[in-house]
């Protein structure tokens, strides 16, 4: 990304013929807040060109510039056109797709000030190196708690419906307390984001701070915000939760639910879940099958996790990534077969819990269960409940003519249960 926005600086100086300092990044690299995208997300670089003569209208000068760069062979099948800028789009298989939004601006003669454009509209005055600047004085505890937030944000809203990167950081300057700890940083900052929101009936005016006469939140729509404030509460709630518990494996858990799967939880040797006996796992004798693999047959399996928000209703699971009681899973299997198969599932619990209920061992071979009970429509998608602490096993099998021509791999599950104070 670093080589691709060098290349296209060169190119945009020599093109226009600029000092190399009127063309520079603005938005979350230079202010020190970009974050890794969730899935399906790519990383964006934001760059700005002060290269747009006097009456020059914002349209033109966009079409100028799109047109500059459909003439070099790097970029003209790159090229994206959007209102406010011209997108270029990457892919580069070592970390996933990104893009560079240029847009060119215009200064006014004997000012300092800069202005940019939009399609279809008049040109806006703008001050990305002085954001940059206030962003970076801010301090790294700002960059930080920015950073997390945006991850919550990205994890929980979809992309439409979004707070601006640049509202929310606004918005957590005003929130955030003096406090060293990320955690109580974090639920301080939420819980003043929700107390200042939650009250009002509509967007709250969020002044920019290098340019007060700017509302960063005037095109906020309205049913958005009231997303956004539904999850600050949700978000508050989790920080009850935590708070409530003296177990790290809770709390973790509960951090993930609200930042992603890749916040990191104890691992199952560190809780002590460990798999048990499995011997009272059934074979595929006891449907009347026989095995016969295939190599041309094959079966994996993905798993989710329900969580209990509204934003973001699944999160991905790993095998053997402890999760605690009290949670729908859905797991899916990915069929590859020549031929007709039927899909067969096979849960193995262990430990004392299960061992204690009758049934709760269980090993037996089944169809897929449905999420509100029975059997489910699709037999490729079977659904659990986590209730018993200890490591337990899952498994789909693919069967053709009492024949079983494919099994996965064992998915482990352990699951724990938190300490309430």
């Amino acid at each position: 990304m670093d080589r691709a926005a060098g290349t296209l600086k060169g190119l945009l100086v020599k093109e226009y013929g600029l000092a190399s300092s009127d063309v520079f990044l603005q938005g979350s690299y230079p202010n020190r807040t970009v974050i890794e995208p969730v899935e399906g997300g790519e990383y964006d670089i934001d760059m700005v060109a002060v290269c747009v003569d006097q009456n020059v209208t914002g349209d033109v000068a966009l079409d100028d510039l799109e047109h500059r760069l459909a003439a070099d062979g790097r970029y003209k099948d790159r090229i994206v056109r959007k209102a406010p800028c011209v997108r270029l789009e990457y892919s580069e298989d070592d970390i996933g797709e990104f893009h560079v939004d240029v847009v060119p601006l215009h200064r006014p003669p004997g000012t300092d000030e800069l202005f940019a454009p939009r399609r279809g509209s008049s040109w806006k005055q703008t001050a990305p190196r002085e954001y940059t600047e206030w962003c970076r004085n801010e301090g790294p505890r700002f960059a930080r708690t920015v950073k997390i937030l945006k991850r919550w944000r990205d994890e929980q809203q979809g992309v439409r419906d979004a707070i601006k990167s640049i509202v929310l950081q606004v918005l957590v300057e005003r929130a955030m307390p003096d406090k060293d700890d990320d955690a109580v940083r974090i639920a301080a900052t939420f819980r003043a984001l929700h107390a200042e929101l939650s009250p009002r009936s509509g967007p709250p005016n969020v002044p920019n701070p290098v340019l007060p006469f700017e509302n960063l939140a005037a095109s906020w729509p309205i049913q958005a915000f009231f997303g956004f404030v539904a999850e600050l509460a949700e978000a508050v709630e989790l920080m009850i939760a935590i708070e409530a518990t003296d177990d790290v494996a809770e709390a973790a858990s509960r951090w993930q639910e609200l930042l992603g799967s890749d916040f990191p939880v104890p691992t199952a040797d560190e809780l002590g879940l460990k798999l048990l006996a499995t011997d009272h796992a059934k074979g595929p004798e006891s449907r009347g099958w026989t095995v016969s693999l295939d190599r041309g047959s094959s079966v994996l399996i993905i798993a989710h996790r329900m969580t209990k928000l509204r934003g973001r209703t699944m999160m991905l699971l790993q095998s053997n990534e402890p999760v605690p009681a009290g949670y729908d899973l859905r797991f899916k299997a990915v069929v590859t077969a020549l031929y007709p198969v039927e899909v067969y599932w096979q849960v193995v619990n262990t430990g004392s819990e299960a061992e204690s209920e009758p049934g709760g061992l269980r090993g037996e071979i089944f169809e897929a269960k449905a999420q509100a009970g029975g059997l489910s429509r699709n037999r490729a998608e079977n659904w659990e409940s986590t209730k018993y602490k200890g490591c337990h096993e899952i498994r789909a099998l693919l069967v053709a003519n009492n024949q079983v021509v494919a099994v996965s791999d064992y998915f482990k599950v352990p699951i724990f249960k938190g300490r309430q104070r």
